[in-house]
């Protein structure tokens, strides 16, 4: 039953980084244009939020967090018509890859920068395109728990 469990929540992760990381390689073969940046910063963030189940008389531990969060816009131009992107990578699920933030991050606003964006609808663009670091994870931990799965089915079929 636990093998089941495992190799279930291992089957979803990796469907989904699968399908995200298909999405990103279909975003390779999309024509380019240079943009020009606008915001590309690293912003940080500080939370304060309570930890679940713990202490529940008094509203839970808190706990203090500071996230980043990269702040992009950047402006395009197809066939004569200006648009302006705010996509880092596709389908990073909000998670882009703290490497590649760092990298936007890097250049001076004002910079120029190729960006990929959908033939079909121009509206859709990426500064990054391909697989996104966050399907490729999804999809590697979805495959190492169905491998995990399968030995531990295994080693129970045995005992």
């Amino acid at each position: 039953m636990f093998a089941t469990i495992v190799m279930s929540a291992g089957l979803v992760l990796a469907l989904t980084g699968a399908v995200g990381a298909w999405r990103g390689v279909v975003t390779q073969s999309w024509p380019t244009v240079v943009a020009t940046l606008i915001t590309n910063e690293i912003e940080a963030e500080t939370q304060t939020r309570a930890i679940p189940m713990t202490d529940r008389l008094r509203g839970g531990i808190k706990e203090t967090v500071e996230m980043e969060r990269l702040a992009l816009a950047y402006r395009y131009t197809v066939d004569g018509v200006p648009f302006e992107g705010h996509k880092l990578e596709p389908w990073d699920f909000g998670l882009p890859g703290q490497a590649k933030m760092k990298a936007v991050a890097a250049l001076a606003p004002g910079a120029t920068h190729p960006v990929s964006y959908d033939p079909q609808d121009p509206r859709r663009a990426y500064l990054k395109a391909g697989p996104s670091t966050t399907s490729l994870t999804l999809l590697t931990v979805g495959a190492v728990l169905m491998a995990v799965g399968f030995f531990i089915g295994r080693v129970q079929r045995r005992a």
